[in-house]
């Protein structure tokens, strides 16, 4: 059998497909061995028979190097230029708006159209360079480099200089911090086959991230990574990663996830233990006559007035705050009308189906998980920015996947398309369940990593 299996290999030009296509086919010979054994035969002739069932070996490898070969998912790789193309129209329109208008800040304006656009072509190289990164390097190194992000924003822009969100300072763009749900899959996966201790250390791997961001003041960001992760997590659970009893579990951290915000923060009222500042903050969203909407009475004046061909507003550019990226939705909306509106969100909104067609159709339950938590939180970002854009909820910190401004949003959004792209590539290649852990065995003093 195993020569067998040898021969047919050979012929398998993907050699990361290898282990995957040997366990495939080793289980199937066993298979009709037990079958043969049960007609009557002994092992020796039933073995010989199974092997014989199979077809000649160079023929079968030659079919399998045909299926197993590296895929590109040329769908998404045209769908991330075309919504990168459509990003950088609206906003090189929006600085000629501006400057048809002569609205104050031009100058500005028209420097982040030139950033956009630079960061839209850096996002695609990322995207690129993650396609050809294996995504199992990233899980198999994601603590370290979750425990790396991490460090980084707790450095301080004193210490750094680069990066920062301690004292308020959002250098580090809370969208980088998005990166840790594609690790928190590979963390998780380290967990596989774990019981109720696995659980407690995966829970911890969200509540201390999660916590950190909602504390320093970015609750959104707080809340999608959450969503994204607890996600991943009910997936594990559900694919028997975790041995826990599945739906008591899962309704119990879901529960949770939704009680503990409201229950903290009504906690807190009572005592009297929030800020001055977090009190008025509250009252003010309590209360719709509250100066605090006044904003979000714009957003619905303008939602509202806009055409099926735009409004026509004159004043748009100083009346809308941000809107290159945090309302850019409502500024396309105004500007060009619903259909327009809606066709972008129909571009951006395809190109996240097809990234969870993509995850799904993977073997591979890594890839799956990471791929799912990635586009759960680019799309958690999209529909909050989608609700605070059109009027619906009051604005909270968020991006329109791959058309709002900002170099970080774009970085993340091309950078998960590459994980995505990754997992499609190797979708028959790997197999249901692989070994990623960063442990080798050390032999005449090299270092053999564990083959995937």
């Amino acid at each position: 059998m195993e020569e067998y299996i040898k021969k047919l290999l050979e012929q398998v030009r993907f050699k990361k497909a290898h282990r995957g296509i040997a366990e495939e086919i080793r289980a199937h010979i066993e298979d009709q061995i037990e079958d043969n054994m049960a007609a009557g035969m002994d092992r020796e002739a039933a073995e010989k028979a199974a092997i014989a069932d199979m077809g000649d070996p160079v023929e079968v490898g030659i079919s399998m190097d045909r299926v197993h070969r590296p895929q590109i998912a040329w769908t998404m790789v045209l769908g991330a230029v075309v919504v990168g193309i459509i990003g950088c129209v609206i906003h090189m329109l929006l600085m000629y708006n501006a400057k048809v208008l002569g609205a104050e800040g031009y100058a500005t304006v028209a420097g982040k159209t030139l950033t956009f656009s630079l960061f839209t072509i850096l996002g695609i190289i990322t995207m690129l360079l993650v396609y050809f990164m294996d995504y199992t390097v990233i899980a198999r190194f994601s603590k370290i480099i979750a425990i790396a992000l991490f460090a980084l924003v707790m450095i301080g822009e004193d210490e750094l200089g680069i990066f920062a969100v301690v004292g308020h300072n959002a250098i580090l763009s809370s969208s980088l911090l998005l990166l840790m749900v594609p690790l928190y899959g590979g963390i998780i996966y380290k967990y596989k086959g774990g019981g109720v201790g696995a659980l407690i250390k995966s829970l911890l791997w969200i509540i201390i991230p999660c916590s950190i961001v909602f504390l320093d003041h970015m609750k959104m960001p707080a809340a999608i990574m959450a969503i994204s992760m607890l996600l991943q997590l009910t997936i594990a659970i559900v694919k028997g990663w975790i041995k826990v009893p599945k739906i008591p579990v899962i309704a119990g951290m879901w529960s949770v996830f939704i009680l503990s915000p409201i229950l903290l923060v009504w906690g807190m009222y009572s005592l009297g233990a929030l800020a001055e500042y977090q009190m008025a903050r509250l009252e003010h969203m309590l209360n719709a006559d509250s100066d605090a909407y006044f904003q979000l009475r714009v957003v619905r004046e303008l939602t509202r007035s806009s055409g099926l061909l735009g409004g026509g507003f004159d004043d748009i550019l100083c009346r809308l705050p941000n809107p290159d990226s945090d309302y850019v939705l409502t500024y396309i909306s105004s500007t060009w009308g619903t259909v327009a509106v809606l066709a972008v969100i129909a571009a951006v909104g395809g190109l996240l189906v097809a990234g969870f067609i993509a995850s799904s159709k993977t073997k591979n339950q890594l890839g799956m998980v990471m791929g799912s938590g990635c586009m759960m939180a680019l799309l958690a970002s999209a529909l909050v920015n989608m609700g605070a854009a059109f009027g619906i909820i009051p604005f909270f910190s968020s991006f329109f996947p791959f058309i709002s401004a900002g170099g970080s949003n774009l970085l993340v959004s091309y950078a998960f398309l590459g994980i995505i792209m990754s997992i499609y590539k190797y979708k028959t290649a790997y197999p249901q369940h692989m070994d990623i852990d960063i442990r080798g065995k050390i032999k005449l003093g090299k270092i053999e990593f564990i083959k995937n």
